[in-house]
């Protein structure tokens, strides 16, 4: 099988070339090349099959995505949203009017 796996070839001197390498046009920067993205509607950077930009649009939507926790209250459950700067905020009517509440300090 080799170092490279099953995949590569050789290169016009005869010496042999990873699949990475190919695809780069001889560069060396590890497996990143320019590819049309369908998603992205450009050509982009991509890295065997992945978009570089798609898939960290996806890391940063998931970073500032809030968590929804659910508290128990007195007359049924309330949702508390954390934030990723530590914010908090419930859908209690306590929190609307005084934008404080006692469901705040429960939710981890």
């Amino acid at each position: 099988m080799g170092k490279y796996g099953s995949f590569g070839g050789y290169d016009s001197t005869g010496r042999w070339r990873s699949e990475a390498w190919h695809m780069d046009g001889g560069a060396n920067d590890e497996g990143y090349h320019d590819a049309y993205c369908y998603s992205c509607g450009v050509t982009t950077e991509h890295e065997r099959d992945d978009c570089i930009p798609c898939t960290d649009r996806a890391i940063n939507r998931r970073a500032n995505t809030p968590r929804e926790v659910a508290v128990p209250g007195s007359t049924g459950n309330y949702t508390v949203k954390i934030y990723p700067s530590g914010k908090k905020q419930c859908n209690c009517k306590g929190f609307k009017f005084r934008k404080t509440c006692t469901h705040l300090s429960k939710a981890n």
